[in-house]
């Protein structure tokens, strides 16, 4: 089902103050690791990568090929485009190294040499090369767009991701029992970087229809939206995200108009936390070898009775039916990974004839 822009923008109004009735459905289609998604990608070489490394016109048609095929889709999204997400601009601007690894298809780094001796954070500068290689996007996408789609944020890693950046892995998990007090004084420091990064990049996005789009998700949401993660806070039990991680985020959230968080389902969700925050919407992953979708109809429904909720990922006919059946449409907006347009509109149809 082909929708306008303008019915597009609507129903991303409604979705995003719980005022839909029916759940909003989209769709990602091909792989989701960066390397492996655009061509131009394939170049990066093995060792140390800089910004150099990453030539913006070389993406230019490669956000175009992508575009076209996600609007004969159709669906209820929006695609964006941003800044290359393959890049994980914050931890390189910190100094942390980055390498590509062509077989996973993503980048990994690893902590800066100097961290481990002199544990802190330096003040956001944006000429560091890393945050002006992102910033070099912004018009050039503009350009590019003209008006058909938004220019969006980028991949943006939360503060428990950079911890686990700085300090290597789950090293930070440890650290926070040997010297608490210095963990707390990184992130205070993190939380600050964050906010100075990020607003640096918000306040340069152009306007679309009064509202941000995404790298990812193809969601577009009103006002000046951030999107971030904190995947690594699934190695924390409760007590240690509510004491170390869950104050910075509070702040964070409270420092922008809107936000929105990705969470996998993980041993640790701190939904319960975040819904009782000013976010605006969260996205829970459906991941290939992780829970059912009815395995979490309880992390759903305590969504859904506060916030917007987005499901994404490899959704079974059995996870599609048990969403569209079970669970309020209000606020709901489901992006199943598809191999085809085929499979897209055989979703569509389905959700239609609900």
């Amino acid at each position: 089902m082909y929708l306008t822009i303008e019915q597009r923008i609507t129903g991303f109004n409604n979705w995003f103050n719980r005022k839909n009735d029916k759940p909003l459905v989209g769709f990602f289609l091909d792989t989701q690791y960066p390397l492996h998604r655009y061509n131009c990608a394939e170049k990066f070489k093995s060792d140390e990568l800089s910004p150099e490394d990453i030539k913006v016109s070389d993406y230019l048609p490669e956000f175009e090929r992508i575009f076209q095929t996600y609007e004969e889709f159709g669906g209820d999204l929006i695609w964006s485009s941003a800044p290359f997400w393959g890049m994980p601009y914050i931890e390189a601007s910190l100094g942390c190294k980055v390498f590509a690894d062509h077989q996973t298809g993503s980048t990994h780094t690893l902590p800066p040499d100097s961290f481990k001796d002199n544990p802190s954070i330096p003040a956001f500068d944006p000429e560091n090369g890393w945050v002006k290689k992102m910033m070099e996007f912004i018009p050039a996408l503009t350009q590019l767009s003209n008006g058909r789609f938004p220019v969006g944020m980028t991949l943006l890693r939360g503060i428990s991701d950079l911890l686990s950046a700085l300090y290597g892995g789950e090293n930070f998990v440890m650290r926070m029992y040997e010297d608490p007090e210095e963990v707390k004084s990184v992130i205070n420091q993190l939380e600050k970087y964050w906010i100075d990064f990020v607003s640096h990049f918000l306040n340069q996005l152009p306007d679309f229809h009064g509202g941000t789009g995404s790298f990812y998700y193809a969601v577009w949401t009103p006002g000046k939206t951030i999107w971030f993660q904190e995947d690594a806070a699934a190695l924390l039990s409760p007590d240690l995200y509510e004491e170390f991680i869950f104050p910075s985020v509070k702040n964070i959230i409270n420092a922008f108009d809107n936000s929105v968080i990705h969470l996998h389902p993980s041993q640790f969700i701190p939904a319960g936390y975040l819904v009782k925050t000013n976010i605006g919407a969260i996205e829970l992953h459906r991941d290939i070898g992780g829970p059912m979708a009815k395995d979490l109809f309880s992390y759903h429904t305590m969504i859904l009775e506060k916030k917007p909720l987005i499901i994404w990922g490899d959704l079974t006919n059995e996870d599609l039916d048990y969403i569209l059946e079970e669970l309020p449409a209000k606020g709901l907006l489901v992006i199943p990974v598809v191999k085809d347009i085929q499979q897209a509109r055989e979703i569509w149809k389905n959700l239609i004839n609900n």
